[in-house]
């Protein structure tokens, strides 16, 4: 995966890295205020042997020691140290705690031993820097000493002082903070990850061409310019294969009458007469971007022999004619397959050069199926995001055989328009 895939997945998953990211620093931020108030005060000391005045015996000295300062780093946050200052200053506390707030640290190739006590106030810390530094001097004379009354092999001198700290040096919220932004960008990355793998969601023609096998004959990018190119460009393709009706079904779990709207107002430039029939049972279909009408519908023409022309409106501004779903029953979807929408059919072709059908989606219902049969050309319509395994089983559904092509339909992320907003009965 290249940075290209990685810029591309945080811009689809932005929402879970945002989402971890300050989860993860909520919690630094937690634990940082859980964390109590320290402050640290140093003290610098000198390690010196003693030695004779040649050159040779101070450069002998010196190796000696910087040997012994790794010892005497442990003997500072030694038990015996330790209990020594807790008995010297009466802290209540256990020699045990009392060395978990002494460190000794020492720079390589050197004799410097510095040592750090943190405690919960300023005074406190400073205070107890120096009782442990001075136990741990007398210490080193005790341990040092070969024979009673004679001066030590090891001397240890107090260089700096522990000075009164002016600052708190605990909790590092700060460092906390940063480290709890890297963990969140760290997980969210990693779930941003995970959820794309998991995720079967179709986001590109390029994916949809590897799950159909059908032809894409356009994509249609709704409210960007390109849309009404993409929308002529599927009127030429229909137009070279003379097909005067078309069926056009989702594939996807929405209806999307965008495109047969688009699709008609298309055919309607060329002077052509268009008439779009909503036959899409689940009530997503135009006749759901048109105000509410009075007169009889698509499935009352079914039910009984109401007479065509009252059932079919017109849109004046663009030519198309319009039959509307009307009120459906229980019946509506099996009517679709009788002889009554045939001879509907059959009269549409005598009075307009193509019709578009629109059917309800595959996985709601199963009357594109039956539709089929009716129409020259079947269109699959496959809105992005939708979701590989659920095309695939449409897909197989309507017949591999059937399906002329798809078009793929990408909704920007604002409410639909009404895309029929003057429509009046026919002959009004």
């Amino acid at each position: 995966m290249g940075l290209r895939d990685l810029w591309r997945l945080a811009r689809r998953r932005w929402p879970i890295i945002a989402i971890i990211t300050v989860l993860c620093l909520a919690a630094a931020f937690g634990y940082a205020k859980t964390q109590p108030v320290t402050y640290t005060a140093s003290s610098t000391c000198y390690v010196s042997m003693a030695t004779g005045t040649s050159v040779n015996d101070s450069y002998q000295g010196g190796l000696a020691a910087q040997q012994r300062v790794r010892s005497y780093v442990d003997l500072v946050t030694s038990r015996t140290v330790a209990q020594r200052v807790k008995d010297q200053l009466g802290l209540s506390i256990s020699a045990d705690e009392l060395r978990g707030k002494v460190s000794a640290a020492s720079p390589p190739a050197t004799t410097i031993i510095v040592v750090s006590v943190r405690d919960d106030t300023a005074d406190s810390a400073r205070r107890l820097t120096d009782e442990v530094v001075s136990q741990f001097r007398h210490l080193i004379d005790q341990l040092e000493t070969i024979q009673v009354d004679a001066a030590p092999a090891a001397r240890v001198a107090v260089v700096d002082k522990a000075q009164m700290p002016t600052a708190p040096s605990g909790p590092q919220s700060k460092r906390i903070l940063i480290l709890g932004l890297l963990a969140g960008l760290l997980f969210g990355g990693l779930a941003a990850f995970a959820r794309d793998r998991l995720d079967r969601r179709l986001r590109t023609s390029s994916e949809i061409e590897q799950v159909v096998s059908a032809p894409i004959l356009g994509i249609v990018d709704d409210g960007r310019p390109g849309a009404t190119g993409e929308l002529r460009r599927l009127r030429t393709r229909l137009a070279d294969e003379h097909d005067s009706s078309v069926l056009l079904t989702a594939l996807s779990q929405q209806s999307v009458p965008d495109v047969a709207i688009g699709l008609a107002r298309a055919l309607a430039d060329t002077d052509h007469r268009v008439v779009l029939i909503d036959a899409d049972t689940s009530g997503g279909g135009s006749s759901s971007r048109m105000p509410a009408s009075e007169s009889a519908g698509l499935a009352e023409l079914l039910r009984r022999s109401t007479p065509l022309d009252d059932a079919i409106v017109k849109w004046p501004e663009v030519g198309i004619s319009v039959l509307p779903l009307g009120v459906t029953d229980l019946r509506t979807s099996d009517l679709l397959a009788s002889e009554r929408f045939i001879e509907i059919m059959s009269k549409l072709r005598g009075e307009f050069d193509h019709i578009l059908v629109e059917a309800a989606p595959v996985s709601a219902a199963a009357d594109a199926v039956t539709l089929t049969r009716l129409c020259d050309t079947t269109i699959g319509v496959i809105e992005l995001g939708a979701r590989a395994p659920q095309v695939r089983g449409a897909v197989a559904t309507v017949g591999a055989d059937r399906l002329t092509g798809v078009v793929v339909f990408s909704r920007p992320g604002k409410p639909a328009r009404k895309l029929l907003p003057h429509l009046v009965r026919r002959g009004g």
